[in-house]
């Protein structure tokens, strides 16, 4: 659904044994979304625009590992990960390994939540982390990592629960489109999608309601692309 190709731009590293990419676009949308204000002076500004960066690098890339381990250990494939303009994304270098049955679909919605589990494991530990160096009220290094730990926790959240709604492709949309297919190869990928769109709608209006265009942008864009699979999906049938 989304294309970021790779550019000369692009970070490439390699973690946990994993080929990690970051596209320019991502760090685009970090800095897009950065809304810390007010400042005293350029440097605290850096400082915090710096905790910020880092926490949603860390919170992103800790969901997509999440997934990126589940591949490895329990579908027997390795992938990689991208960081976009969306967020990320897993990609097996090949088909993973099939489970069939009840256990089948466990396992698939296991590997869809995992990446949102990873993040909500991340936010107890940072939370922790923030009590422990929340002792201090005046501005020094030490407050900005007190502030790292804070966005951490915030963006890992964040990011899970919005990444469990029923909306494909989201997580949650992954997790409730294997349910439907579970249980009706023939309408469920349609019935998947409907719920999707229904949801996506719902959450544009209340993004609408507290002027969060961003959300709105990103939901409508979302729900146009399942309107259209749904379309598609109705005239095979």
């Amino acid at each position: 659904m989304f294309n970021f190709s790779p550019t000369q731009y692009d970070v490439n590293f390699r973690f946990f044994d994993f080929r990690i990419r970051i596209h320019p676009f991502f760090w685009i949308l970090v800095l897009f979304l950065f809304m810390r204000t007010p400042v005293t002076t350029l440097f605290v500004w850096l400082l915090y625009l710096a905790a910020w960066c880092g926490a949603v690098f860390v919170s992103v890339l800790t969901h997509e590992l999440g997934h990126a381990f589940v591949f490895r250990y329990i579908f027997f494939v390795e992938s990689s990960i991208v960081l976009h303009g969306m967020g990320g994304v897993t990609i097996p270098y090949s088909a993973p390994r099939r489970y069939y049955g009840v256990k089948g679909l466990l396992y698939k919605i296991f590997l869809d939540a995992a990446g949102c589990l990873a993040g909500f494991l991340l936010a107890a530990i940072a939370i922790g982390l923030f009590m422990i160096t929340a002792t201090q009220n005046e501005f020094n290094l030490f407050s900005a990592v007190k502030e790292f730990f804070y966005n951490i926790a915030v963006v890992s959240i964040f990011w899970g629960i919005f990444n469990l709604l029923p909306i494909y492709p989201l997580d949650g949309g992954q997790i409730s489109r294997e349910i439907f297919l579970f249980f009706s190869q023939k309408k469920g990928l349609a019935n998947s999608l409907i719920i999707s769109i229904a949801t996506a709608a719902i959450c544009i209006g209340l993004c609408l309601t507290y002027n969060v265009i961003f959300g709105a942008i990103l939901l409508g864009f979302l729900a146009y692309q399942n309107y259209v699979e749904l379309s598609n999906t109705s005239f095979r049938y």
